[in-house]
């Protein structure tokens, strides 16, 4: 069964503002991710004039980096996966016929959206595990550190869902150009 143009148009404008809604996140993530990298690079600057300055390193500096460094890496999965830059062996997939690049498309983020599933389930029992834990050198809590797994969880989540939506707006619409060609040629 062909979805219309009429059932097309109804779940994009009902994608629509989810769609936008997640563009904004994308934004905030983005913004998150220069002011993170800015806080990295100002870290081992800092670190590096402790070092010719006082006679012993700080090794909160340090620490505080990495730690900022795991919420870029997982932040910067839904960033990537909205922009359309994470890592594909498309050689096969561009033999496929479109339509069934399409459907590709929309089982590659239903994966995704499951691995997103994965990490705020299990992120969320590995910020347990150090609920209450502070480090030794920067006395931060562990468990901050460790909430980038499921936030970062949470927007790649956010955005495959996204990704899922248009791969599927691209595929009923792929479906309604297919029966309006053949109409015209009866």
């Amino acid at each position: 069964m062909t979805p219309t143009s009429n059932e097309t148009s109804m779940f994009a404008r009902i994608f629509a503002p989810w769609d936008r809604f997640t563009g904004w996140i994308d934004t905030i993530s983005r913004c998150f991710m220069g002011l993170a990298l800015l806080g990295i690079l100002c870290m081992l600057l800092l670190q590096i004039l402790i070092r010719y300055v006082l006679p012993y390193p700080a090794p909160w500096v340090e620490e505080v980096a990495v730690y900022l460094s795991g919420y870029v890496a997982l932040v910067g999965m839904s960033v990537c996966l909205r922009a359309n830059y994470h890592l594909e062996v498309d050689l096969l997939v561009l033999m496929l016929p479109v339509r069934l690049r399409k459907l590709h498309r929309i089982l590659l983020m239903a994966i995704v959206a499951f691995f997103a599933l994965y990490l705020i389930k299990y992120g969320l029992k590995f910020v347990e595990l150090g609920q209450g834990q502070v480090s030794p050198s920067s006395y931060l809590f562990v468990s901050h550190a460790r909430m980038a797994v499921p936030i970062g969880g949470a927007l790649l989540l956010m955005q495959s869902v996204t990704m899922m939506g248009r791969a599927l707006l691209e595929y009923m619409a792929h479906d309604i150009d297919k029966v309006a060609r053949e109409d015209a040629v009866m």
